[in-house]
């Protein structure tokens, strides 16, 4: 497919404590095209950290979803892979949860119920009635085996003694919906929408969606502070001076509690913090450089981002 792609900055978040996962959606020309869902928590021995799912089109018109793994743990990698594949733009690296690695991690292997299609035990699992117990049990032993509960096409929580598994391409489907509704119409309306494209299999409890908003620009936090005056040999002083700069994003989140429902919205900031430079020459004949950049230096910059090599200190979120 071809048109303009991107990652969406609306995070979906499954799992209990320990067995957290976070899916990031990627966007063709606004609709979501695929998830990739990344372990929150550590890894067990081989543990799979990082599976795909990505959207197929059907003969006539109907979608369905391919499930594929990377035996990879770097997570990094695995995002490298992904940006490969669907030829993202640079511009998106800043939007993953992981910096994106200089090298991408082998091809993932396509993946059924919680393990990888070619390891010796996926006949068996792919017969069981009910596999979590048996795949969650590989996981804490190590195995390459990743259990994600509503993804699997098992049944989600319901008050109907008749209801079946709720089919996979139900739920990404519903998932894929409340990303595109948060992000044009907020996270609320969004939750809703995606809670009610699964209401005939039940609900799912414990689901959480954040919208994660772009950096904004940097901005100048503080004056001009001299860090080098050093003095030439043609008499001339070469004055350094740096500023503080710092640049924000929010995010809020929202979230079902384990009765399925819609509970308290919490909005949350970040903060990056680093420095800008310049350099400045003095032929004054003063003993010293000003404290503050001269008028007269002609290597003031307005830009408030960070100069070249600089390191960026990024605040938890508060």
């Amino acid at each position: 497919a071809t048109g303009e792609r991107s990652v969406s900055g609306v995070r979906i978040t499954l799992g209990a404590e320990g067995r957290r996962w976070t899916l990031v959606p990627t966007l063709l020309d606004g609709k979501v095209e695929s998830f990739l869902a990344l372990r929150e928590d550590m890894a067990y021995g081989e543990n799979l950290t990082a599976v795909w799912y990505r959207k197929v089109a059907q003969a006539g018109g109907a979608e369905s979803w391919e499930t594929k793994a990377f035996e990879d743990q770097d997570q990094s990698k695995a995002i490298r892979a992904v940006k490969q594949a669907l030829a993202l733009a640079d511009s998106t690296d800043e939007s993953w949860p992981v910096a994106v690695a200089a090298v991408a991690a082998a091809a993932p292997e396509p993946m059924i119920k919680g393990v990888l299609e070619t390891d010796a035990l996926a006949p068996l699992v792919a017969a069981l009635e009910d596999p979590q117990p048996f795949v969650e049990m590989l996981e804490h032993a190590g195995w390459k085996a990743a259990w994600i509960g509503p993804l699997e096409g098992v049944a989600v929580a319901t008050a109907e003694p008749d209801a079946v598994a709720c089919p996979q391409e139900v739920v990404l489907g519903a998932m894929a919906t409340a990303v595109e509704v948060a992000a044009a119409q907020g996270l609320a309306a969004g939750m809703q929408v995606g809670t009610a494209f699964m209401s005939p299999c039940g609900c799912y409890p414990g689901w959480e969606v954040l919208v994660e908003n772009k950096w904004g620009n940097w901005i100048c936090s503080g004056g001009w502070v001299l860090m080098i005056d050093q003095l030439g040999q043609s008499g001339i002083r070469y004055c350094h001076y740096k500023r503080l700069v710092t640049r924000t994003r929010t995010r809020q989140e929202g979230w079902y509690n384990s009765a399925c429902q819609l509970t308290a919205f919490r909005t949350s900031t970040q903060t990056e913090t680093s420095w800008r430079g310049t350099n400045c020459e003095d032929a004054s004949g003063a003993s010293a450089c000003p404290a503050v950049p001269a008028a007269s230096c002609t290597d003031i910059s307005s830009d408030c981002s960070p100069s070249t090599g600089q390191d960026v200190t990024q605040s938890d979120w508060m």
